[in-house]
């Protein structure tokens, strides 16, 4: 099964240390604003808002194929489907207001 503990422990793993150390290195680097770059913690809040709106139709993508693989009923689809649109909504302002704000400074 997918969802075993041998999977999900080492991914959980290179996850927390991934969101732990790239923000820790990138923290006080110049920050991109043209061109492209592959890492996120690289962008500035502007572009960051950008990669955010240009993964929309990737998040679509992924709730279609989780549901169909994962064999989820309507009420898992909505409420695995919302917790991605919220995620992705409080993510796109709060790059919007870091950006304002930098852009006032």
């Amino acid at each position: 099964m997918i969802f075993s503990l041998e999977f999900i422990l080492p991914v959980l793993i290179v996850t927390v240390f991934v969101g732990v150390l790239l923000p820790i290195l990138f923290r006080n680097k110049e920050k991109v604003d043209k061109g492209r770059a592959l890492v996120y913690y690289k962008l500035s809040y502007r572009r960051k808002m950008i990669r955010t709106l240009t993964t929309i139709p990737l998040l679509i993508i992924i709730i279609l194929a989780a549901s169909y693989l994962a064999d989820l009923d309507t009420v898992e689809i909505l409420l695995f489907s919302s917790v991605f649109v919220v995620m992705t909504i409080i993510q796109f302002f709060y790059n919007y207001f870091k950006w304002k704000k930098l852009e006032r400074e």
